[in-house]
């Protein structure tokens, strides 16, 4: 587990509640803090995001929900130690919080590492959905809580697995701004359920253009260059929308690291378009 990771996990639950993440990431940074003062684990300055062992971990969560209801309660605790700008951490129960997102992601960064395995020893797209698909029960009938989160957990990966294959960058314009990428569905998610998984069926793209291509208004050709819309079109006398979309149009995607994006997906998607 990492920092970054865990600032990436965060911000993906919460995209549109920012400033939740961000008080998270906070939050676990006092905790760390706190240690530092108390090291009641022997951690000797090793962050909690980087551990490995889930007792360990489960133990911290515990140990940080306990003392910051004491802290809450006006007793002696860890956060005895806290600066006063940070009072309203403990005291607003963010860093219990924190921790139980950390402990949710490191539940997922152990299934992440065993879809890698998957993924690492398969070359077909379709296969790598079909594996996928059965370990993340993404497909199976059923609506009970176990079932979502390991949809949840697929939509997560397949994000990561996307934005990885594209090397963390929007394929039309190198944006690398990981909150505002978006593994895009050439073939949406209800209308094909055997390429859910597919790393074919994605691309990385940063939001604006995710929503273009989710509404066909662009679209990419056989040689994969950007094809834009008449609807668009019409608005290129706005030079902020020449700029986003005339300036690209014609030119060749950035393509990814592995998995090309499916033509027979592509052609499915063309037949959509807004021309």
């Amino acid at each position: 587990m990492t920092q970054k990771g865990f600032e990436d996990y965060v911000f993906a639950v919460y995209n549109s509640k920012n400033g939740t993440a961000k008080s998270y990431i906070t939050a676990i940074r006092i905790i760390d803090q706190m240690f530092e003062y108390c090291d009641v684990f022997g951690l000797n300055g090793q962050s909690i995001l980087t551990i490995e062992d889930p007792f360990l971990i489960t133990r911290i969560v515990n140990f940080v929900c306990s003392q910051q209801s004491l802290f809450i309660k006006g007793e002696d605790s860890i956060f005895r130690n806290i600066a006063p700008n940070q009072v309203s951490y403990p005291g607003k129960r963010f860093c219990s919080a924190a921790v139980k997102q950390l402990m949710n992601y490191y539940r997922q960064d152990v299934e992440e590492k065993k879809a890698d395995t998957i993924v690492r020893n398969l070359s077909a797209g379709a296969k790598v959905s079909d594996e996928l698909c059965q370990f993340f029960k993404i497909n199976k009938e059923g609506k009970d809580v176990e079932v979502k989160k390991r949809e949840r957990l697929g939509q997560n990966y397949f994000r990561r697995m996307v934005l990885l294959n594209y090397d963390n960058k929007c394929c039309i314009t190198g944006i690398n701004v990981p909150q505002l990428l978006i593994a895009s569905h050439i073939v949406a998610w209800a209308d094909d359920k055997s390429n859910r998984m597919n790393p074919e069926n994605g691309l990385c793209l940063s939001a604006t253009y995710d929503a273009a291509f989710d509404k066909h208004l662009i679209t990419f050709d056989e040689n994969y260059r950007m094809v834009v819309s008449r609807d668009i079109k019409d608005y290129f006398s706005n030079e902020v929308v020449k700029e986003y979309f005339g300036n690209f149009e014609g030119k060749k995607i950035k393509l990814p690291i592995r998995f090309m994006p499916s033509q027979k997906l592509l052609s499915k998607h063309r037949d959509l378009f807004v021309g």
